[in-house]
C-alpha cells in the first residue's frame, strides 16, 4: 500500500493522507470513467464529489450506514474494510477544505432561496422569520450578523468566509441552523455546499 493513495482496480488516486484501498468492480469503474469524461472532471475529482455528497446524505439522515451495508449485502459486494461514517469523520473530512468564490456565491443564493421558501411555508414575513434564528445560530457558533446579511441578500459570501465558518467544527453554522429551523435535511443545499469545495 502506498501512503496517501487508494486504488480503483489499477488506478491510484491521491485523496487523503491516510492510506486506504477500495476495490470496485470493473463495470463500476468504467461507469465512473464515463461520468468523469462527460462531466469534464478527472476521475479523482468525480470520486471525491461522490464521496462528499454521500457523507452529506449520511450526516443529513437521508440514508443510513445500515442501509448501505444492507444494500451491499443484498448485492453480494464484498467490503474490503468496513468504514464507519461517524459525525467526527465527516467533520474531519471538511475541516481544512477550500471553497471557490463562485461556489460560495451559489451556496449563499441556495441558502437564501431555502430561507425564503420556508418563511413562506411558515407564513412568516422575512423579518419575523429572522427573529427566530438567533438562538439556533448561536447553538452552532455562527455569526448571526453575517448569516442575516447573507439570507437577506446584502452580503456576497466568499470562499474564505466559508473556510472560516467551518473552522473547528467542520460544519457550516448557516446550514445547520437552517436545517434545524426548517426541520428538514435540505439535501439540495448540502449538494451546493459540496459543489463549492475547491478540488
Amino acid at each position: 500500500m502506498i501512503q496517501g493513495y487508494f486504488v480503483l482496480n489499477d488506478t491510484w488516486l491521491n485523496l487523503s493522507k491516510a492510506p486506504l484501498r477500495i476495490d470496485i468492480s470493473s463495470d463500476l469503474l468504467n461507469s465512473l470513467k464515463g461520468h468523469a469524461i462527460r462531466s469534464g472532471l478527472t476521475l479523482q475529482d468525480l470520486v471525491q464529489k461522490i464521496l462528499l455528497n454521500g457523507l452529506f446524505e449520511l450526516q443529513a439522515g437521508n440514508i443510513s450506514s445500515a442501509s448501505l451495508v444492507n444494500e451491499q449485502q443484498s448485492l453480494q459486494i464484498p467490503l474490503v474494510d468496513p468504514v464507519s461514517f461517524g459525525m467526527s469523520q465527516t467533520n474531519q473530512g471538511l475541516s481544512g477544505k477550500r471553497f471557490t468564490d463562485a461556489g460560495a456565491k451559489a451556496y449563499a443564493q441556495a441558502a437564501r432561496t431555502e430561507f425564503q421558501k420556508h418563511s413562506a411555508i411558515k407564513g412568516l414575513e422575512l423579518d419575523l422569520a429572522l427573529k427566530q434564528l438567533p438562538d439556533i445560530v448561536a447553538k452552532y457558533q455562527g455569526d448571526l450578523d453575517l448569516i442575516t446579511q447573507i439570507l437577506i441578500g446584502r452580503h456576497e459570501l466568499t470562499g474564505d468566509e466559508m473556510v472560516q465558518a467551518i473552522h473547528g467544527t467542520g460544519n457550516c453554522p448557516m446550514m445547520k441552523a437552517l436545517q434545524e429551523w426548517t426541520g428538514e435535511p435540505l439535501a439540495a443545499l448540502s449538494k451546493v455546499f459540496v459543489d463549492a469545495i475547491e478540488i
